[in-house]
């Protein structure tokens, strides 16, 4: 059963300013700290889940309270949950025979995309990874039979694509063995 929720996310230009907005949010809202993170180069980032009225209000203070410090931020609706516990770092599937990667500069149109890709097809989220460490790009790689994969990756690429936001897709099938044994302990933990 797909469970869905609201997520807000805050980018922030401060690291230090990011932090004091992300304990305010959290005491002005019902609302589930998904990501606090810095990111690559001097910015942070935090996504916040919950009901709408809890994210929304989150999103208020931290415009309010973060004012030019606040890079970007956004609420996005109906998220299904293997997402959230994918940005939050939770593990992820198992890798199948075919791998698929997203990736786009805009972390609220990659988040629409992944969601996209798993209400589409029957595919798993492996890794995602929102601008950190990995300069800005971010990416997400998700995994399944093949022509789900590409099923997938062809609906979430149009829908960035359309929203001038896509960098690269690319699908892999049957990926070798030595390149999987490389992917699942390296996974970007930068």
């Amino acid at each position: 059963m797909k469970i869905e929720t609201d997520i807000a996310a805050v980018e922030f230009k401060s690291i230090a300013k990011g932090m004091i907005v992300t304990d305010e949010m959290l005491k002005a809202a019902q609302i589930n700290l998904v990501l606090a993170t810095t990111l690559c180069p001097g910015k942070y980032l935090t996504i916040v889940s919950g009901k709408t009225s809890a994210v929304e209000k989150s999103v208020e203070v931290a415009d309010r309270l973060g004012g030019r410090e606040v890079f970007s931020s956004f609420v996005i609706s109906a998220i299904n949950s293997e997402i959230i516990d994918a940005i939050s770092g939770k593990p992820g599937a198992e890798l199948e025979d075919s791998i698929g990667i997203i990736e786009s500069l805009q972390m609220a149109n990659l988040i629409n995309a992944a969601d996209i890709s798993l209400d589409s097809a029957e595919v798993k989220i492996v890794e995602f990874r929102l601008g950190k460490g990995c300069g800005v790009n971010s990416f997400y790689i998700i995994t399944g039979k093949l022509t789900a994969v590409e099923e997938a990756v062809k609906n979430s690429a149009e829908f960035l694509k359309d929203n001038g936001s896509l960098i690269a897709f690319r699908v892999i099938a049957s990926p070798d063995r030595e390149l999987l044994r490389w992917l699942e302990p390296t996974m970007c933990m930068c």
